[in-house]
């Protein structure tokens, strides 16, 4: 007969685990390690959590929860475009600026483990009425229609927004360390982020008459 689970020892591997996996990758991360992490040993790791495989992808489920749920409950598509494409940036950027550890992770493991990401990835983006690429690409058709913005490939406006905000994190400090600028300076740069790349993105779609 199997042992019942202690949710509370259960909960402090899961946190030792994500700890240790955001830190190393899958493939850096061994299983006495997350034993250690959390304090216990490698037989009680294996009897809450048969594999690796079956921690990480728990750990995943988490990260991208983390990074990606708080986003999707916030986003309003019924509003004007210019509002909905406004709050997306400022929602990315933010939480792109606040997990930056979850983020590089994140991408990390997509180059090293796509089989395994993906398909963990796609299930968070999820959403009841679809998921976040249809809902924005659907969204995107009908601005074209009733003229919010001139005709575009929605699927290379997401691209160019999420690189947009993805690259100022990887590309700034590069800059502000060539410039020899202040770390305020890398600070104002964060606040304004948001608004610039609103501002950038939406005078290359907004509807400007018949051409």
């Amino acid at each position: 007969m199997d042992k019942p689970v202690d949710k509370g020892t259960e909960q402090q591997i899961l946190q030792a685990a994500h700890r240790v996996i955001v830190r190393r990758g899958k493939s850096g991360t061994r299983m006495q390690e997350i034993a250690d992490e959390a304090g216990v040993n490698k037989a009680l790791l294996h009897y809450y959590f048969r594999s690796k495989d079956k921690i990480y992808h728990a750990i995943l489920r988490n990260v991208a929860s983390e990074l990606f749920r708080s986003l999707l409950d916030s986003l309003d598509f019924s509003l004007p475009f210019y509002q909905l494409i406004s709050d997306f940036i400022r929602l990315h950027i933010g939480a792109i600026r606040n997990n930056l550890d979850l983020f590089q992770f994140f991408f990390s493991e997509i180059w090293t483990n796509r089989a395994e990401v993906l398909p963990v990835f796609l299930e968070v983006l999820s959403v009841s009425e679809g998921r976040l690429p249809e809902l924005f690409f659907a969204r995107v058709n009908r601005a074209v229609y009733e003229k919010e913005i001139r005709p575009v490939d929605p699927l290379n406006l997401l691209l160019n927004i999420i690189s947009l905000d993805v690259f100022f994190f990887v590309a700034s400090p590069l800059i502000i360390e060539l410039m020899e600028l202040p770390e305020s300076e890398l600070q104002r740069m964060f606040d304004e982020r948001a608004l610039q790349v609103t501002d950038f993105v939406w005078e290359s779609i907004k509807y400007r008459g018949e051409q």
